[in-house]
């Protein structure tokens, strides 16, 4: 999967989350792009089994989509944690850094990540 559409994924998560439900609106104002790349976005990640959508309607994430998107959105919050608690970056580059980064790490780098982080004592 693109980074892109980890980014799709990772945002409707987030938003159902947050207001219980996502439209294409609230995706193109979180991901600051505009509506058509959305709908296109949309039609890649129902073709995955990710999201079902009908026009003008609630995207909403299946099992394997919600499923796919909580495993991105833990690696970036761990990433985040990392870059700042740890290593000892702002807020600000953390997350910049951590939305770059979780596209990119093979499994075996974060979960040697995730060890370190798990046996680091201040």
């Amino acid at each position: 999967m693109t980074k892109s559409l980890e980014d799709y994924l990772e945002a409707i998560f987030i938003l159902t989350e947050e207001k219980r439900v996502a439209r294409v609106k609230d995706l193109s104002q979180k991901l600051n792009v505009k509506k058509p790349s959305v709908i296109n976005a949309l039609k890649e990640l129902e073709n995955r089994h990710f999201v079902s959508h009908e026009k003008y309607g609630y995207i909403e994430l299946t099992d394997e989509g919600k499923n796919e998107a909580q495993t991105i959105l833990n690696k970036h919050i761990m990433l985040k944690r990392f870059l700042k608690d740890i290593i000892g970056v702002s807020e600000e580059v953390a997350e910049n850094d951590a939305c770059s980064i979780e596209h990119y790490l093979n499994i075996e780098t974060l979960q040697k990540i995730e060890i370190f982080m798990d046996n680091y004592k201040r």
